[in-house]
């Protein structure tokens, strides 16, 4: 049975990422982390909000973490040490458990 030709450029559904998408999304994910931080440090500059949202300020700067930590390992050459070298523990562990699979 023959395969329907497929545009140029395109791959076959199941098909691996191309590298140039992956780094692609892996800038999004760095300006997207660099704006949460951003964020983040003016919310913290107002002491009456630091003090009160200390909580989501933290949780504000997690995300900027996982989001940079991401973007690294899809731009990683080598997304196995990527993946070993990432900080935060929990995203690690859930990043080598589906790695796992």
């Amino acid at each position: 049975m023959s395969r329907p030709l497929l545009a140029a450029g395109r791959r076959p559904a199941g098909a691996p990422h191309s590298p140039a998408l992956l780094a692609g999304i892996a800038r999004h994910l760095a300006t997207f982390a660099e704006d949460a931080e951003a964020f983040g440090i003016v919310l913290c500059s107002d002491y009456d909000v630091a003090t009160r949202y200390l909580v989501q300020l933290q949780q504000i700067d997690r995300l900027a973490q996982s989001l940079r930590e991401t973007a690294n390992v899809l731009a990683a050459a080598e997304p196995e040490a990527a993946v070993a070298a990432i900080r935060l523990g929990e995203l690690r562990l859930a990043l080598e458990a589906i790695d796992a699979r």
